[in-house]
């Protein structure tokens, strides 16, 4: 069994910042980044990946106090004029490299479920500043009374529930639909893994595709799907093997299946605890490798993308964008997948104590979300700027991170406010107004 320490992801992320090669790919024009400059190009990326939640002054202020006195100061005009030469692909590809890392002889580390990675897609939606740009491409929403406009994005993310990782995250128009975004993941899934979803992504495109590759799927199903859904909720079956086609009445001009092309799937009638039953839809066939009795328990593993949301949002904050052009928010949006990833990566060994420590007690108790990331950013920049592993800021962490961990109190129920934000005013987000604590 081998298993990687979270440093050698740094020092994977620096590698991967630090290559010239990378530099010349991901600058905006050849001139740029050719000169030395009080804040050049890997140093710019370390500065931006520790996320920008204060006045940018401070944040300046803070990151070359951490890079040492061998680099000069730079103003908030100087800093924002640097990060317009940089593509957003940056981070982007820089979460993607990581993501790929962590499977790579990290074992011990890797959780799977029947030697399958489960991975699950969702969608969500966040805040963006408002101007003509932002307007312009993701357009603007308001409630139910058209009080006032705002502007949304939709996000969809590929993320693996098991080993609290993200493959994939896409920030788009909301007028782009979930399941076509949800197509776009598919690549960056391999042959075996298992891809869950809720009953929004049902399609037989995404299940033709998903099948012809290798990848499977558990679909949750509205009864209304098909003809094929409707007769097995009425039979009153628990487990059957079925076959479905695409709907007819449709164009398969541009399509990699015609409307002769038939998918074999197994249908599974789930109870829930409150008497309510859900339809599964799934590729796994072998009834005695994948017994009914695995499916309820299975199909719940993707509530752990539904958490990933309340973090990424709430702890990580991805709505608090330092920048406002469509440049600089999808710069920051990538930068916090890298960070939620980097979070997952540096708290795992001190979870691991955890579970061994607690693992008599009445509750489970995980990590602190929000005081482990305030930790990682407050020595981030000397983690990632140090030549050597620094061994004593890596030990301090590991601490921090065991001394207050929190319960995870299972089967907590709150009743759903389906109308709760149909007649709320949204605040608009101010463009210079920052916390300065």
């Amino acid at each position: 069994m081998a298993k990687r320490l979270s440093y050698d992801f740094v020092k994977e992320s620096k590698k991967f910042l630090f290559s010239e090669s990378t530099k010349v790919l991901y600058r905006m024009r050849p001139t740029d980044f050719i000169r030395n400059r009080k804040l050049p190009f890997e140093h710019l990326a370390l500065c931006m990946i520790k996320l920008f939640r204060r006045s940018l002054r401070l944040e300046l202020d803070g990151f070359f106090n951490s890079v040492g006195s061998g680099f000069q100061s730079i103003t908030s005009s100087g800093f924002i004029q640097s990060r317009r030469k940089l593509k957003p692909d940056l981070f982007y590809d820089l979460n993607a490299h990581i993501s790929k890392e962590y499977y790579i002889g990290n074992d011990e580390n890797v959780a799977l479920w029947k030697g399958r990675r489960i991975l699950a897609v969702d969608g969500s939606t966040i805040d963006l500043p408002i101007n003509s740009q932002t307007k312009a491409i993701y357009g603007t929403h308001n409630n139910q009374k058209i009080v006032d406009d705002v502007v949304i994005g939709r996000v969809s993310v590929l993320y693996d529930v098991l080993n609290d990782i993200v493959l994939d995250g896409l920030l788009r128009p909301f007028a782009q639909g979930e399941v076509t975004l949800s197509r776009e993941h598919f690549k960056h899934a391999s042959k075996g893994d298992l891809i869950i979803m809720d009953r929004a992504y049902p399609s037989f495109e995404s299940a033709y595709e998903m099948k012809n590759t290798g990848i499977e799927f558990i679909f949750r199903c509205k009864t209304n799907f098909s003809n094929v859904v409707k007769t097995f909720h009425l039979s009153g079956a628990a487990d059957s093997v079925v076959t479905i086609q695409p709907k007819q009445n449709r164009s398969f001009q541009d399509k990699s299946f015609s409307k002769n092309n038939t998918i074999t799937v197994r249908l599974i009638r789930v109870k829930l605890n409150n008497g309510e039953e859900e339809i599964l839809m799934t590729s796994l066939l072998d009834q005695q490798e994948y017994p009914h009795s695995d499916f309820k328990e299975l199909y719940f593993k993707r509530w752990r993308v539904e958490t990933f949301y309340d973090r990424f949002k709430n702890i990580i904050g991805v709505e608090q964008f330092s920048g406002t052009s469509e440049q600089f928010i999808q710069q920051e949006f990538n930068c916090a997948l890298y960070m939620s990833n980097m979070q997952t990566i540096f708290t795992k060994d001190a979870q691991n104590e955890i579970d061994e420590k607690y693992k008599n007690r009445k509750y489970l108790y995980k990590v602190n979300s929000s005081l482990s990331l305030g930790y990682i950013r407050e020595r981030l920049l000397k983690i990632y700027s140090a030549k050597r592993e620094p061994k004593q800021l890596m030990e301090e962490l590991h601490e921090l991170f065991t001394r207050d961990p929190v319960p995870i109190r299972l089967g907590r129920k709150y009743p759903r406010k389906h109308g709760k934000y149909r007649n709320r005013k949204k605040p608009k987000q101010v463009n210079n107004r920052r916390n300065v604590f």
